[in-house]
């Protein structure tokens, strides 16, 4: 075969030819299949969703120091507040919140006129509801329609946001079992025991309980169950002391007078 001969086999393809060998190789590529295209348009949007931080799509709650101080932000020309306009302020749904709020004139060591008469009602009642399970704050209209002054009521919050938000810093979700449903409802029935306590006529023994109840309400709006259990010893032994105490006073009633 002649040189013209092969160039002209070459270029025309005949087979054995290392041009149509070449050819042969090239396959045309297929075209990707549907799964392929619809993963690789949803690896952008994966990517976003991992970047995009979790706070950006659920807001915190505010901490129960912000709601304290917002009852006097939000209220600047107001002098005297009414119960009412206090639970509405902190929320009728904020059960913890309220009984912190309601504790603070028995944990606070100074006196507030005009405050501590409405210490003791609402607590055993917003307590009972609790343990029966009620989902809204519901307190009777008497009790709504007393007032605190502008003054006392600042006296109040003032007092008690360092000792809070310190321990707000402490506080963190843990031991979720102390504050499930249940274990809610039992509180509340605890704290209603409490607050009874604190209505007991007994000076200088009532300060314990309202703090066990103080921090037994701030154990449920942080969820931390070691605030929670840490309230209930407290107040175990704030009732034990007031036990041994109204036990000695009769003992000593008996002893001097003679038997009742």
């Amino acid at each position: 075969m002649s040189a013209t001969d092969t160039l002209h086999s070459g270029i025309l393809g005949i087979p054995g030819t290392k041009l149509e060998r070449g050819a042969a190789r090239r396959r045309p590529q297929r075209a990707p299949s549907a799964r392929k295209v619809a993963a690789t348009a949803l690896k952008p949007a994966r990517s976003r969703a991992r970047t995009t931080p979790k706070s950006a799509s659920a807001s915190q709650p505010l901490r129960t120091s912000q709601v304290l101080k917002d009852i006097l932000a939000k209220n600047p020309g107001v002098s005297e507040f009414s119960i009412e306009r206090i639970v509405n302020s902190i929320g009728d749904t904020s059960f913890g919140t309220s009984l912190m709020f309601f504790a603070i004139p028995e944990v606070v060591p100074i006196p507030i006129p005009g405050y501590s008469t409405v210490v003791v009602i609402p607590t055993a009642v917003i307590s009972a509801q609790m343990a029966v399970g009620h989902k809204q704050i519901k307190l009777p209209r008497f009790i709504l329609k007393k007032t605190v002054p502008r003054k006392a009521l600042a006296t109040a919050i003032h007092a008690i946001l360092p000792l809070l938000e310190k321990a707000e810093k402490f506080a963190k979700p843990r031991w979720k079992w102390a504050s499930t449903p249940l274990a809610r409802r039992l509180l509340g029935l605890y704290i209603f025991i409490l607050a009874l306590s604190i209505a007991f006529p007994m000076p200088g023994f009532n300060m314990p309980q309202a703090i066990s109840a103080f921090i037994i309400a701030l154990g449920l709006v942080e969820n931390d169950g070691v605030l929670i259990m840490a309230g209930v010893l407290g107040g175990l032994a704030s009732l034990a002391l007031l036990g041994g105490a109204v036990f000695g006073v009769f003992s000593f009633l008996n002893f001097g007078f003679g038997p009742w």
